[in-house]
């Protein structure tokens, strides 16, 4: 959908060669070609057929205008004898009195030429018709005869123009008065003549009358009266006059209506008094057109963009125009909220199919504002303009689907000079320049705009300059209306005026509003206030900003980049200490025993990681090298086992100083808005404009824009790994203050390599895992070896925290993957102290960060120490019941398979004991069968039948719970069991309510209640194992309870198990359990 297929420009719009000026209409030099066949314009408007083929677009207007004043001077009675013109930016009121001059004068040798524009029967015999035209801008209103001055009147003009010398003597004594003429003087002149009078700019004549004579305004008022009297009652004379309202007529042309009138009058007059005269003097003139002259508009606001298409190019595809209408209907009907009603009606979309290739609102800007300019000069202006933004476009092979103000190219300078020159900007060039882009912009510190540089940091993905075209939109739309400011509705634009001004398809409203945003942070002389968008000259943040930036040259910067720096990662860690500003391996410290996480400083030019890892400074050998971590920022060079500086280990060389920059500048903003804030008078800022919420907010955001930028540029973790290697590995964090998001993502990085032990890891399988690396090269290791490990050995991972190590020594001797043992005497061949799975939980007094060893199982074995017949009983009852309460049925095989996945190998004949106890003790029943049946067992062993009873491998062990719920037993009525993760789920929210429920009555047998593998809070864990306890003792225990309850966490790790065998009425306890078992 470009304009470059759709359009073919004029050869002379390419080639620089087109001349605006020679569509500087004359009226009168029209008439004096045809009266003298010399003239001062160019034969496009002389010459009828040039005029008519290559000059003119016939309008509705023209058409209707030219067909009414010949048939009235055709004799046609029924169509108004008076026509005025309305003015308007490039209204073709000059054009059509020159097409009626051209047609008065050759009439019916046109007819081809003209075939469209007026009926042809309507066109006159060549000399039939009298042509008069005045402009009222050019004749005089007084001459000077001898000491006297002598009126030169309209009527006096008419008069010589229609019959020369001869006319003019027979009515010379009206024609010299000031009186308007009577009936002689129209009998006179006009009698049996087809005539045709045209009377351009009435209203600078009126004014000029006015200001040589104050009652002369109303003499001419009351000869238009006249002349319109005798033009209704005699067919064959037409009237067509130009007069624009008071307003219109003198509001874009004060200074040069001063000037006129200071002539008329020899004395120099003020622009307010010119005014005033001009005003006053249309008064009456205005009120007698209005009553008697018919209005024609020549060129209505749709058919402008035609008459400068016309101008401009040889050829327009329309059915392109049409596709490109529908694709702007389309974008502006997605994005309805964000623009002006206008934009998605109906009659928008035909505007656009009508003003192709220009946008509307680039027509509306050069009518509507642009033209009110003094020195704009109306059509010629706009001519001019768009001449010079065509060749452009074509000459940049700029592809785009029409021509809004937006694409205006600014760096030109003779469209520059069109439009600042011609509005009086001049003293805007600074803005064009250091804002938006301009000619001088290259001459600018740094070569480019406040907008180049917004669009380089956030381009556009298709390309647009979607901030130097959004801000150019709001500079153009600041070029009138100025004195007035923002009392001027047509100074700058609303933030739907800008979308729809400068939105196309390929540039979004949203990409377009987030422009718009900006200018409040980086546009110098751009502002948003009282709701529209314009361009100042007054003090302003954003220059007050860039002035302090520009000082801020020093060590400030970095300064404030190593205090930020500091802030990625502080406070107390749990795994690390944290070493800040490091450039050198003297700076990360040594023999602590606990991992170092060392930043290296954003300053730093140079570091190598293995030298960090190796080496304590100069010449000294790093002890722990297991324990250094090195965040490495991006603006750093990181050299790596004789690697070239590259991009192999970060980014490429050429981006570490441009990082660096990038953070250095957002160092500065901070620092410059801070020095704002504390001396804003220093700056020439009012305080007041500080305190605005939109300051407020932007001075929260680059301090936090300068935390993320920080904290983002450390994303090169480096680090001993498995291998013995040091490697990297990247991070990625949002950003901000504390590094708690980058602590998170090094244990994740840590976690995935298997370099990070956590108290995650106290299962069975890393607790193998452990065993490995332990045992490595011997069946013993002391702990302090281990320790020393976990800090020098750079093939071991790192412990999350330094009491870790204790946790997981006692949690492998509970899964049976090593023992403890600590030596006597150096004679002694079995240790003073022994700890195995067989020995049962290693007492909590003791520390094992002392004189102890860890020992394989088989080598205690071969040693002879400890017991050898297998786990604790007690701890294996404890796993089969749990196992049970997870899986209600299964057989003693799988039994057996399912305590060894958590809890370690346990000898068959331990399990199968434990299933024998259980089943004469009725908390499992055994068969032989399978585990789906679902008819009834044969033989279902439990409680006195299982006295004698040895179970086999297949046989299958289930809960009488699970056998109630399958029918095959009836469940009791009285007694309370619960079990496992639900016993837990009922019994530990009532722990610490034991007591009270006991206290208010209380009664039943506690037959055995045991909780197992209850959590601590502050790490470990807890059992607790009652038989047999009456109701006195429970409530004894009530406080107990009540301790223990708020010791433990609340999560899904214990089990509980709980037999109330005779569970008594109304028991307050019994009732709470009750209670949970419905619910549940």
């Amino acid at each position: 959908m470009s304009i470059l297929d759709a359009c073919v420009p004029r050869p002379d719009v390419l080639t620089g060669s087109f001349n605006p000026e020679i569509f500087t209409a004359s009226l009168s030099e029209v008439i004096r070609f045809y009266r003298t066949k010399s003239s001062g314009i160019h034969q496009l408007y002389t010459n009828a057929e040039l005029f008519f083929r290559e000059a003119t677009y016939p309008t509705r207007g023209m058409k209707t205008a030219l067909s009414e004043v010949f048939s009235r001077i055709a004799g046609d009675s029924s169509v108004p004898a008076i026509h005025r013109l309305e003015t308007a930016f490039g209204g073709g009121k000059t054009h059509t009195l020159i097409a009626c001059t051209h047609i008065a004068y050759k009439g019916n040798e046109l007819a081809d030429i003209t075939n469209g524009i007026i009926d042809p029967t309507l066109l006159p015999e060549p000399g039939a018709v009298k042509v008069i035209g005045v402009a009222g801008d050019e004749i005089p209103v007084h001459k000077p005869h001898g000491t006297k001055l002598i009126p030169y009147t309209l009527w006096g003009e008419i008069a010589h123009q229609l019959g020369g010398d001869n006319l003019y003597q027979k009515v010379e004594q009206e024609a010299t008065s000031y009186a308007a003429p009577g009936k002689h003087y129209f009998d006179t002149v006009f009698k049996d003549h087809k005539v045709l009078v045209m009377l351009d700019e009435l209203a600078q004549y009126t004014a000029r009358l006015a200001a040589a004579r104050p009652d002369q305004a109303d003499q001419l008022a009351a000869f238009l009266m006249s002349l319109h009297g005798y033009a209704r009652t005699n067919p064959g004379i037409a009237v067509v006059l130009t007069l624009a309202s008071a307003t219109d007529a003198f509001a874009n042309q004060t200074e040069r209506l001063a000037n006129l009138l200071s002539l008329v009058k020899g004395q120099k007059m003020s622009k307010d008094d010119a005014i005033g005269i001009g005003q006053e003097a249309l008064k009456g003139i205005t009120s007698v057109v209005a009553r008697d002259a018919s209005t024609v508009v020549p060129v209505q606001a749709a058919e402008i963009s035609l008459v400068l298409s016309k101008r401009l190019f040889t050829s327009i595809d329309k059915s392109m125009a049409t596709k490109t209408a529908g694709a702007y209907a389309e974008l502006y009907t997605r994005h309805a909220s964000s623009l002006p009603d206008q934009a998605t009606k109906v009659d928008y979309k035909d505007r656009i199919i009508a003003y192709y290739p220009f946008h509307p609102t680039l027509i509306d800007f050069l009518n509507n504002k642009l033209s009110t300019a003094e020195d704009f000069q109306g059509t010629r202006g706009v001519l001019r303009v768009l001449t010079l933004a065509i060749r452009s476009i074509w000459q940049n092979k700029l592809s785009i689907p029409m021509i809004h103000a937006c694409h205006l190219d600014l760096r030109m300078d003779k469209i520059v000079n069109e439009l600042i020159g011609r509005t009086g900007s001049g003293d805007l060039l600074p803005v064009l320049n250091a804002d938006i882009g301009g000619v001088d912009t290259e001459a600018l510190e740094g070569g480019k705009s406040n907008a180049e540089l917004a669009d380089s940091k956030n381009p556009h993905p298709d390309g647009w300059s979607m901030y130097e075209l959004t801000w150019k939109t709001i500079f153009l739309h600041s070029l009138v209306g100025r004195s007035q400011g923002l009392g001027s509705n047509i100074f700058g634009l609303t933030e739907q005026d800008a979308l729809l001004n400068t939105t196309f398809p390929g540039l979004t409203p949203p990409q377009i509003l987030e422009a718009l945003h900006e200018v409040s942070n980086s546009a110098y002389y751009l502002r948003h206030d009282q709701g529209r968008y314009y361009a100042s000259l007054e003090p302003s943040i954003n220059i007050a900003l860039a002035r302090i930036r520009r000082t801020l040259e020093g060590p400030e910067p970095e300064h404030q980049l190593e205090i930020t720096a500091r802030k990625v990662v502080s406070g107390e860690l749990r795994t690390f200490t944290v070493a800040h500003d490091v450039s050198a391996p003297e700076h990360i410290p040594d023999k602590g025993g606990k991992p170092v996480l060392a930043l290296v400083s954003l300053s730093a030019d140079q570091i190598n990681p293995t030298e960090c890892v190796t080496k304590a400074g100069p010449n000294i050998p790093r002890v722990e090298q297991n324990l250094v971590f090195l965040l490495i920022p991006d603006t750093v060079t990181v050299k790596h086992e004789g690697q070239q500086e590259d991009s192999l280990f970060g980014p490429a060389l050429s981006q570490f100083s441009e990082v660096h920059d990038k953070l250095r500048d957002l160092a500065k903003w901070v620092l410059a808005i801070r020095k704002l804030k504390a001396h804003p008078y220093d700056h020439g800022i009012n305080p007041k404009m500080l305190d605005q919420d939109s300051f407020k907010q932007r001075s929260s955001e680059r301090e936090k824009a300068l935390e993320t930028a920080v904290t983002q540029a450390y994303k090169s973790l480096w680090f001993p790994s498995t291998t013995g290697q040091v490697i990297r590995k990247e991070i990625r964090t949002g950003g901000g203050e504390g590094g708690a998001s980058i602590i998170e993502q090094i244990h994740k990085v840590l976690m995935e390599e298997g370099e990070l032990v956590t108290s995650a890891h106290i299962t069975q399988a890393h607790l193998m895992s452990m065993r490995k690396l332990f045992f490595a090269k011997s069946e013993t290791i002391s702990v302090a070896k281990i320790k020393e490990n976990f800090c020098c050995v750079r093939t071991w991972p790192i412990l999350e925290q330094p009491d870790l190590l204790p946790q997981l020594i006692r949690a492998g001797v509970e899964r049976g993957a090593w023992c403890v043992f600590k030596m006597g005497s150096a004679e002694s061949t079995k240790p003073d102290e022994f700890f195995s799975r067989d020995t049962g939980h290693i007492p909590f007094h003791i520390d094992l960060t002392g004189e102890y060893s860890l020992v394989t199982p088989e080598g205690a074995n071969k040693r002879g120490w400890g017991k050898q017949a297998g786990p604790d009983k007690d701890a294996v009852k404890d796993w089969v019941r749990q196992a049970m309460s997870e899986t209600p049925a299964m057989s003693v095989l799988a039994l057996k398979e399912k305590v060894a996945e958590k809890h370690g190998d346990v000898p068959y004949s331990t399990i199968s004991d434990t299933v024998v106890q259980f089943v004469q003790d009725s908390k499992l029943m055994a068969y032989k069968g399978k585990i789906d049946q679902v008819e009834v067992p044969a033989s279902l062993t439990s409680g006195a039948d299982a006295m004698f009873y040895t179970p086999e491998g297949k046989d299958i062990v289930i809960t009488p719970a699970y056998a109630a719920e399958k029918g095959w037993i009836t469940k009791g009525t009285r007694g309370i069991d619960l079990e496992g993760k639900k016993g837990a789920k009922i019994i530990l929210p009532l722990l610490k309510r034991i007591g009270s429920l006991y206290a208010k009555g209380g009664k039943s047998t506690i037959s055995s209640l045991d909780l197992t593998e209850l959590p601590l809070n502050k790490g470990g864990s807890l059992r607790i194992t009652l038989t047999e306890v009456p109701p006195d003792s429970m409530k004894a225990l009530g406080e107990f309870f009540e301790v223990v309850s708020g010791l433990i966490s609340q999560d899904n790790k214990a089990d509980v198990y709980l037999t109330i065998n005779e569970p008594q009425d109304k028991c307050p306890f019994v009732e709470e359990l009750q209670k949970a078992l419905k619910e549940k």
